[in-house]
C-alpha cells in the first residue's frame, strides 16, 4: 500500500494505489504510520528527510477511500477520524522534515495528509481541493485546522464549504503549495536533501517551536524558541558554523585595503 525507497538519506514513501487513483484507506493509515514510526525510532537508519508522494502522474491521492465510510455509524465514523488525525499528526511532528511531492490530483484527504506534510511542492497540473462537502460532509483528517493556517480562514472557509478544487498556481498564490515544479518529486528530493544537510538539532527545533506557537499562543512559542536556541548552541554543528563564519569574515576583513 505504501513503497519506500531511499534517495540518499531522504525516505520517500509512495502511496501505491493507483487503480484508486491513491485513496487512503486503512491499511495506508497503518503504513503510514509505520513509516512515521521507523523515523522516530530509528529503524530506517540514516534518514534525515521524509518525502511523500503518490504512485502514477495522475494522483497523489484522491482522498480517503469513500468505500469505508458507506454506512459507518457514528462511533465509527469517530473513530475513523480520529486513527487519520493521529497518523497525520505523527508525520507532522516527525523530527526530519517531511515534503510532500503533489504529482497530481490532491483531494480530501489526500489534500489532508499533504497538508501534514511541512513543505508541499506540486505539479503544474495538479488540482488540490477539500470536496467533502459534495458529499454532505466537511474534513475530517486535519482539515478544517491545518487549511486556515495555512491560507487564512476566509479562503479556507471558501474551499471547505464551496468544495471546489484549485490549480497548482492558484495553490502556490495562496500559500497552500510553496513551490510548483514539473517534476515535484525531484524537486522535492532536493529540498529535502539541502534541509537535511543542516543540525538535525536545529531542524528539529524549528519545527517544534513553529507548531508550539500556532498552538499553544506566542508567549509559549517565543520561550520554547529561546530554549532551541539554547539547544543549538550546545552542539557540535553550531559552534563549528559560527566559527567558520568569523574566520570567513576575518579573512575578508584583513582583505580591505586600509588608507
Amino acid at each position: 500500500m505504501v513503497l519506500r525507497r531511499c534517495d540518499g538519506h531522504v525516505l520517500i514513501a509512495v502511496l501505491n494505489r493507483p487503480a484508486k487513483s491513491n485513496a487512503i484507506n486503512g491499511e495506508v493509515l497503518d503504513a503510514l504510520d509505520q513509516v512515521a514510526a521507523d523515523v522516530e525510532t530509528g529503524a530506517a537508519d540514516g534518514v534525515r528527510a521524509v518525502g511523500l508522494t503518490g504512485a502514477g502522474t495522475k494522483a497523489f491521492s484522491a482522498g480517503a477511500d469513500i468505500a469505508d465510510l458507506d454506512g459507518i455509524t457514528a462511533d465509527e465514523a469517530r473513530a475513523h477520524m480520529r486513527r487519520g488525525q493521529a497518523v497525520f499528526d505523527r508525520l507532522e511532528r516527525l523530527p526530519v522534515v517531511v515534503i510532500a511531492a503533489v504529482n497530481g490530483v490532491a483531494l480530501g484527504g489526500g489534500l489532508e495528509l499533504a497538508m501534514a506534510a511541512d513543505l508541499r511542492v506540486a505539479s503544474p497540473s495538479a488540482r488540490l481541493g477539500q470536496p467533502e462537502i459534495s458529499l454532505e460532509n466537511l474534513p475530517g483528517w486535519g482539515g478544517t485546522q491545518r487549511l486556515p493556517r495555512l491560507i487564512g480562514a476566509g479562503r479556507a472557509l471558501e474551499l471547505i464549504l464551496t468544495g471546489v478544487a484549485v490549480s497548482a498556481e492558484r495553490a502556490h498564490k495562496i500559500g497552500l503549495v510553496n513551490e510548483v515544479a514539473d517534476d515535484p518529486l525531484r524537486r522535492s528530493v532536493e529540498l529535502a536533501q539541502q534541509i537535511g544537510a543542516r543540525s538535525s538539532v536545529a531542524v528539529a527545533g524549528a519545527k517544534s517551536v513553529v507548531r508550539i506557537g500556532l498552538t499553544e499562543g506566542v508567549a509559549a512559542g517565543l520561550e520554547a524558541e529561546a530554549d532551541a536556541v539554547a539547544r543549538c548552541c550546545e552542539t557540535p554543528e553550531q559552534r563549528s558554523a559560527v566559527r567558520a563564519f568569523l574566520s570567513r569574515r576575518a579573512m575578508r576583513d584583513a582583505q580591505v585595503p586600509h588608507e
